[in-house]
C-alpha cells in the first residue's frame, strides 16, 4: 500500500543523499493551444521547456501570441519529455484539473481580445472534447474535459457598457475544485507521462473568430501531486 501512495525511488541520481527523501505537495502541469478548426488529438505533458507548445489548429488559422509559443513556466514544468525524472523525483497523482485560458474584454467596447476563451468557446470545448492520462503506456482514467474541472481561474463576469452588450467570465466548472481523485495515481520518475487531448470523431472546433488567428487558447493541464523527491 505504501508504493501504492509513493512509488518506491528505485533509481536515484548518483549525487543525492543516499536513502533521504523530501515530501512535499506540488503541481505537474503541461498545455497546449487550440483554435478554431481545430481536429484530432494532441498530446501534453510529453514536451519539456523551452520547446513549442503543441497546436491543434486547421489549415486557415495560426497564432501569434507569444505566450502560447514555448513552454515556459507558465506553461509546464517538466525539464524531461515525458518524465518527472530526478528534477522531480516519484508522485502520487491526487487530482486533476483543467482550466481554459480566458478571453479579456475591452470595457467601453465589448469586443473580445485576439486569444483567449469565451462563453462561445467553452460551450465548444466541452461539448466536443476528451481528455485521456496514460502512465507507463497504460490508460489510468478518460472521460469528457467536463469532468475534470478547473483548479483555478478568474471568476466573476465582466460588464461592457458600449454596446450594452455583458461579457461573461467561464471556464470549466467552478474554478478551484478539480477531479478529486479517491484512489491516487502512483507516478514513478521514470514512468512515461502522457496526456491525450482529443476532439469528437468527423467533429472540429468552432470559435467566434473563424478567420486570423482564429482565436487561439490555452488549455492547462494541472495535476494536484503529492512528491517524493532526493535530499540534495
Amino acid at each position: 500500500m505504501a508504493n501504492m501512495i509513493l512509488p518506491a525511488a528505485t533509481f536515484r541520481s548518483p549525487t543525492a543523499v543516499a536513502d533521504k527523501s523530501d515530501v512535499r505537495d506540488d503541481n505537474i502541469y503541461s498545455a497546449l493551444v487550440v483554435q478554431h478548426t481545430g481536429t484530432g488529438q494532441q498530446h501534453v505533458f510529453t514536451v519539456p521547456q523551452g520547446q513549442a507548445i503543441p497546436k491543434m489548429n486547421g489549415s486557415s488559422t495560426a497564432s501569434t501570441q507569444a505566450h502560447q509559443g514555448n513552454y515556459s513556466d507558465t506553461t509546464t514544468n517538466l525539464t524531461q519529455a515525458g518524465q518527472l525524472g530526478a528534477g522531480i523525483g516519484d508522485a502520487s497523482v491526487k487530482s486533476i484539473g483543467i482550466t481554459f485560458e480566458q478571453a479579456a474584454f475591452t470595457p467601453l467596447t465589448s469586443v473580445q481580445r485576439a486569444f483567449g476563451m469565451g462563453q462561445f468557446e467553452v460551450a465548444d470545448v466541452l461539448a466536443k472534447c476528451a481528455f485521456e492520462l496514460k502512465i507507463a503506456g497504460k490508460r489510468q482514467i478518460i472521460g469528457p474535459v467536463w469532468a475534470y474541472p478547473a483548479m483555478g481561474a478568474a471568476a466573476g463576469s465582466i460588464s461592457a457598457t458600449g454596446t450594452q452588450a455583458t461579457a461573461g467570465v467561464v471556464n470549466n466548472g467552478a474554478p478551484g475544485s478539480g477531479r478529486r481523485l479517491k484512489v491516487p495515481l502512483p507516478l514513478a520518475r521514470t514512468d512515461t507521462l502522457d496526456g491525450i487531448f482529443s476532439v469528437a470523431t468527423g467533429a472540429a472546433l468552432a470559435f467566434s473568430t473563424t478567420t486570423g488567428e482564429g482565436c487561439p487558447s490555452l488549455v492547462w493541464f494541472n495535476l494536484g501531486v503529492l512528491v517524493k523527491g532526493d535530499v540534495r
